[in-house]
């Protein structure tokens, strides 16, 4: 399916909404559509390619108090009104022996948005050729990563007269480079628009730097130690944050990481500031009950908490404005402000220390504290007076966001890179992290 298509879908959508709904009900059809293109690398070698159309529609019905909601696949636009008919039958049935919900909220007022990438991802043939091209080319190491690219449709319309329409185009490949000693590295190079050479040139410069990899691994001691989070390591923690830590009901219910910054208890850095900015990742400004969000929303702001994510139900429940959140109440686009450390001398401001490029099985080792623990993985590096020694083995760190991002935090990168969302197990997801590098006086390893 063309983006066309798309549109023609979800005109398809509306109008059987539209014809089928009844009198006294409110009917919110939430569509999750794709066309994306998948070439699978293993061994450097292209093992796998193709393209997967799939559009999902999430109906919910809001009658009397109630709700009920339910999930169904589309195909083509001919077959859209039946299917819509065929599930407000089944939600009609659903919902009549269900109570009252008292946080059932949905936005009255009809709102419209357009927004239509007009990008053209590249043939399969194309991103074949670049990334073989680039594999011949990978010494003495073994290439294996996924590349997925194409339109991504997030789109809603009600009986109630909405209807918004976002449809981005994005193009990713997800790699690493694997060597004989055990050891890989591990990068992600995205684009809004396809371009061949800067693909293979990203592999180009992630093969020169893994290098290093070939050289013995160093065991180090358990301790503290000075560190430098490459952009996708702080994106890594930033995303945990986003676990609870911006949301009106984690905090409202003793859950939220940040309860402690909430009560002016504790604090970050000054420099240290997110940003939730949906047109930054190219995130729909509407979510599936009909309520909009706000372009950009200050979460940390001056090393403090600035503003909760609240969902409608959130809203209802505790009485407060809601700023159309999700029902998790995540952000769907952390952005982390810059700094002034120069990029290209990061390493001799670290001096002696740790380098990170990402972190692995994240999680809270204590959540009221802010506290996080994980493993290094993927090329972490000694690094002695500035130059890189040998890599590390992998090993587990536990400490406090408070104190990383507060007075141990040292500096900012000047330049922000984009990590975005790779996961594929409900389809292509817009949205990710931006985040420069982050040097901290201390990373403390447990083992």
């Amino acid at each position: 399916m063309s983006g066309a298509d798309f549109v023609a879908l979800f005109d398809a959508v509306g109008s059987a909404v539209d014809r089928h709904a009844r009198a006294g009900e409110a009917v919110f059809a939430y569509l999750r559509a794709e066309r994306s293109d998948f070439v699978r690398v293993n061994a450097a070698r292209v093992r796998q390619a193709g393209t997967v159309e799939h559009a999902v529609l999430s109906m919910r019905l809001f009658r009397e108090g109630r709700q009920a909601q339910m999930r169904c696949t589309l195909a083509v636009p001919r077959g859209t009104a039946a299917r819509v008919r065929e599930a407000l039958v089944a939600l009609r049935r659903a919902i009549e022996p269900l109570p009252v919900d008292p946080y059932a909220s949905f936005e009255p007022e009809p709102g419209r948005s357009e927004r239509i990438a007009r990008d053209v991802g590249p043939a399969p043939d194309e991103v074949v050729a670049a990334i073989v091209d680039a594999a011949d080319h990978a010494e003495h190491c073994d290439l294996v990563g996924l590349y997925a690219g194409g339109v991504v449709v997030r789109a809603l319309a009600s009986n109630l007269g909405h209807r918004h329409y976002h449809q981005a185009t994005s193009v990713g490949f997800d790699f690493s480079l694997h060597y004989t000693a055990g050891q890989a590295s591990k990068h992600e190079w995205t684009a809004t628009q396809w371009d061949a050479a800067a693909l293979r040139s990203a592999i180009a410069g992630a093969r020169e730097q893994a290098r290093i990899l070939a050289r013995p691994a160093r065991r180090i001691e358990p301790g503290a130690y000075r560190a430098l989070l490459a952009p996708a390591a702080l994106a890594d923690l930033v995303s945990l944050l986003g676990w609870g830590g911006f949301s009106e009901r984690a905090f409202r219910s003793g859950q939220s990481p940040l309860a402690r910054a909430q009560r002016a208890e504790a604090r970050f850095d000054s420099t240290f500031a997110i940003v939730d900015d949906l047109d930054a990742l190219d995130v729909p400004h509407f979510q599936s009950e009909g309520f909009v969000r706000p372009a950009r929303s200050a979460l940390i702001e001056d090393g403090r908490p600035a503003r909760r994510l609240v969902s409608p139900r959130s809203a209802l429940e505790f009485g407060v404005p809601g700023n159309g959140a999700d029902d998790d109440e995540r952000p769907r686009a952390p952005c982390v402000g810059a700094g002034r450390l120069d990029d290209a001398h990061l390493l001799d401001a670290l001096d002696t220390g740790i380098a990170i490029p990402n972190l692995w099985y994240l999680n809270w080792s204590d959540r009221h504290a802010c506290r996080a623990t994980g493993m290094t993985r993927f090329a972490t590096l000694w690094v002695e007076n500035g130059e890189m020694v040998a890599p590390v083995a992998p090993m587990r760190f536990d400490d406090s966001l408070y104190r990383m991002f507060g007075a141990g935090l040292l500096g900012l990168g000047a330049r922000v890179s984009t990590i975005p969302h790779n996961e594929t197990w409900d389809g292509r997801e817009p949205g990710g992290v931006r985040a420069p590098s982050a040097l901290i006086d201390a990373l403390r390893f447990t083992l």
